[in-house]
């Protein structure tokens, strides 16, 4: 059965960006320093990253993750090779260079899920970011699973990834793995119970 999974890699402080964020360096000061682990692992961070990789059927991101992310994204999007469906959630015409049947431009998060899960057959779908998209989507019940990548760093300032969430959500911790570069940790998502305060005076 699909699942809609979170991916991100965080700070130890929580931030998904560094500060001082410019268009030259779009994740912030040393921000690529988060995203080193899914290169420089060693055999046991390879394996993991194939393990992540080969179920994912089709990938979702907003606007301001797409914007960021041009520089660095050809015609083949964000998983290269294996060139799997990008589903940009924007009511903005996309660049028109990327009109090659991987680039979709969806006008909002519900309508991305269902495109997405479709064009997946059967894998699983990624929801890449940003911070403002994980939320609503997880607002929204979107989200199945949230796999974090922690990094041993402390940015102390850019993107904060949990802010402002509009309720409790519960988490079941499903794996983890420590390599060099991250800790890597999976949860399922749920809602919290609503529980009557209990008086003990």
């Amino acid at each position: 059965m699909t699942k809609v999974a979170f991916n991100i890699s965080m700070s130890l402080d929580g931030f998904i960006t560094a500060g001082n964020q410019t268009r030259e360096e779009p994740l912030g000061r040393n921000g690529e320093f988060l995203h080193e682990w899914f290169f420089s692992s060693g055999a046991e961070g390879d394996a993991y990253v194939q393990r992540l990789t080969s179920n994912i059927g089709a990938v979702i991101c907003g606007r301001k993750c797409y914007d960021d992310s041009i520089p660095y994204w050809d015609e083949n999007g964000p998983t290269g090779a294996l060139r799997l469906p990008l589903f940009v959630v924007t009511h903005r015409p996309l660049l028109a260079s990327h009109s090659t049947g991987i680039y979709h431009a969806v006008g909002t998060i519900p309508d991305a899920v269902k495109q997405a899960t479709s064009a997946a057959r059967d894998k699983d779908v990624s929801l890449m970011g940003g911070a403002d998209i994980f939320r609503q989507a997880l607002a929204g019940g979107l989200v199945d699973e949230i796999e974090l990548h922690i990094v041993p760093v402390l940015f102390g300032a850019g993107t904060r990834l949990f802010d402002t969430l509009p309720e409790q959500i519960k988490l079941e911790p499903t794996s983890m793995l420590e390599t060099p570069l991250a800790r890597h940790i999976a949860y399922r998502v749920s809602r919290c119970e609503v529980r009557e305060a209990t008086n003990y005076i």
